[in-house]
């Protein structure tokens, strides 16, 4: 584990939460529901259930000490009485301290057997990536990595695997993804990481029906830097921006403290990504691809009240960077007219210690991505692959999102995450018959209401 001023401004006010506490006793047991509904109107609820549970053994050799971490979905068949389960990126670990080191200072190698999406690239989720480094695989994607943490810096390398469809040759390929970085605490107060990756996602498969044999390279990477003074400000509650994370049952149940003095904290980062993909407007050659991304998070704390603001940028290729192309393992067409992504966040609650209850307010404005498509219509990115196409002659406007949030800590047992949304999206659209009987585009009601529910015990 990274040394308290590395992971508390780093690693924490970047979004990454860093990994849990170990457990005073050798087992911990998570359970966790977590019902969700982004618009009730339309009856598309979701709910799951995730079971972890965390286990130490003693020492086994001088300052030598093993961990397992199981963490699984558990949801119901189509049938609706068959259960399936999903990995969460368990872990086996090694981890060996010195006794003359602290404690916080130690040796670690990681076993992700199943799923390596715990190792990725960026810091802040909303604009992390390469957390499944290859689409096309046809299995797992374990992975291992090796971390050294010392006083004021620490360094890591891993390594992700995954069998890939080779088109070309009619077979499965074994390709591999490396990972490396590193942070340092440059003074108390002031971080910085770096992350860079290398990998190749397989042979293009349009090109590969074609008979050429050409791959996918990918190199990216990304830097981050933070300030923090007084105690950390922790994770506001925003459960339908977050509910991707790998993390996520564990890092909003971490317990914030109150001291009552001023504290704050600011960080920023950059990410670089490059990869070369089917030339749309030469469908025999291979180009070069740029996405890039930036996150600025500020939190501020002053006596039980919290402040925080979230704001991004992410550019259209960035949003499918991880696909990858659109249409897959093709590059926007030069005349396409990409443009970013634009968000900001502001939001703030307050804790009733008696009570162990924290409501907030949260607001949101994003200005989505979007492109020049088809017979010069515009294109709405929503997320990869996830597209809104506007009627002819329109642009993309911004959507609000409005949120009442509440944590309710229910001792060190259990606890209560909920929140009630209202997101005015203008650009939502569906295809409607045109008295010709042509198929168009046309707007929905924009308005959607809905919810969120988490609620976790721990043993």
């Amino acid at each position: 584990m990274a040394h308290p001023l590395l992971t508390l401004p780093l690693l924490l006010c970047l979004g990454q939460a860093p990994e849990p506490a170990p457990a005073e006793t050798p087992v911990q047991a998570r359970l966790s529901f977590l019902a969700a509904d982004e618009d009730v109107d339309t009856g598309s609820s979701l709910t799951t259930f995730h079971a972890a549970l965390d286990v130490r053994t003693p020492e086994l050799a001088s300052g030598l000490r093993a961990e397992a971490a199981l963490s699984l979905f558990l949801s119901t068949g189509s049938n609706g009485q068959a259960v399936t389960f999903r990995d969460n990126g368990s872990a086996f670990r090694l981890r060996y301290r010195p006794s003359t080191w602290d404690a916080s200072e130690g040796l670690a190698l990681s076993v992700f057997p199943l799923s390596a999406t715990r190792l990725y690239m960026g810091f802040s989720y909303p604009v992390t990536w390469e957390r499944q480094s290859f689409p096309r695989r046809t299995g797992s994607e374990p992975a291992l990595e090796l971390s050294l943490s010392r006083r004021q810096w620490s360094v890591f390398a891993a390594a992700k695997s995954a069998s890939v469809i080779h088109d070309l040759e009619l077979n499965d390929e074994r390709r591999y993804a490396l990972l490396a970085g590193g942070s340092l605490a440059v003074t108390p107060e002031v971080g910085l990481a770096l992350k860079a990756t290398h990998l190749d996602r397989g042979v293009v498969p349009n090109l590969a029906n074609q008979g050429i044999g050409e791959s996918i390279p990918v190199y990216g990477a990304s830097l981050g830097a933070s300030w923090r003074r007084g105690a950390p400000v922790g994770n506001n509650v925003d459960l339908s921006l977050y509910a991707g994370d790998p993390t996520f049952f564990e890092r909003f149940f971490q317990p914030d403290t109150y001291p009552g003095d001023f504290a704050a904290s600011v960080s920023l980062e950059g990410s670089l990504v490059s990869q070369r993909l089917q030339d749309a407007d030469d469908f025999t050659r291979l180009r070069s691809e740029l996405g890039q991304a930036a996150a600025l998070d500020a939190r501020l704390k002053q006596g039980f009240f919290r402040l925080h603001a979230l704001a991004w940028l992410r550019t259209a290729t960035f949003l499918q960077v991880d696909a990858p192309g659109f249409p897959p393992y093709v590059a926007f067409s030069r005349d396409a007219a990409a443009r970013a992504e634009v968000s900001g966040t502001l939001s703030g609650d307050y804790h009733f210690q008696a009570l162990g209850l924290t409501p907030g307010l949260l607001a949101r404005v994003t200005l989505p991505a979007d492109f020049v498509g088809v017979a010069g219509r515009t294109v709405v990115l929503h997320a990869p692959s996830l597209i809104s196409i506007l009627p002819e002659g329109e642009e993309r406007r911004p959507v609000l999102t409005l949120k009442a949030t509440a944590r309710w800590d229910l001792g060190a047992i259990a606890g209560v995450l909920a929140e009630v949304s209202y997101v005015r999206d203008p650009n939502r659209t569906t295809f409607e018959d045109d008295d010709t009987g042509v198929a168009q585009p046309v707007f929905v009601p924009p308005g959607a209401l809905g919810f969120n529910l988490l609620l976790q015990a721990r043993f």
